[in-house]
């Protein structure tokens, strides 16, 4: 049985994890129901043409991801997978994401008395499908993680866990 939902923009670097027998592809967000531990939302910036839009885009994840926790009881990540923007530099977008992050996980936490981790990866650099769906995979059956909202580039996973990363940069 997959454990993994998988939700928003169909990016190119998430066949992989769509194809994983662990997940299961979902048409939207409100479709998703059941006893998933963790849901990947494609996030799609790319057309996005000013900062502004791309913090309002990540304010609707934000209740997406509301949605989603309020339905489902065993859920314990959520994952969002962002392509890149040439809009913000690359640092900007990264703290940008990593604010959405922390917004949503402390959002989250005071609304329903869980702890939801929240990773967003920024994966615009993405050559290995494969790889980003093993990590993410992995991500997803931590039980705990010290980084409960955090964000991290893909070329800070390629070569360890996100939750050695992650780790990493929360200390």
């Amino acid at each position: 049985m997959p454990t993994i939902a998988v939700i928003g923009d169909a990016l190119e670097c998430l066949a992989a994890i769509r194809s994983a027998p662990e997940a299961r592809t979902i048409a939207s967000v409100r479709a998703v129901t059941g006893g998933y531990r963790a849901v990947v939302i494609g996030v799609d910036i790319r057309g996005l043409r000013t900062p502004r839009e791309v913090r309002a885009r990540l304010r609707h994840i934000e209740d997406q991801c509301a949605s989603l926790c309020g339905r489902m009881r065993r859920l314990e990540h959520i994952l969002l997978v962002v392509n890149g923007s040439d809009v913000p530099s690359e640092d900007t977008l990264l703290r940008m994401n990593d604010s959405a992050a922390r917004r949503i996980h402390t959002q989250l936490e005071q609304a329903y008395a869980r702890s939801i981790v929240i990773t967003a990866v920024l994966a615009e650099r993405c050559d290995d499908a494969e790889l980003l769906a093993s990590r993410v995979i992995a991500r997803a059956r931590e039980r705990e993680a010290l980084d409960a909202g955090i964000a991290l580039r893909w070329t800070d996973i390629v070569r360890t866990s996100i939750g050695v990363a992650g780790m990493n940069a929360y200390l």
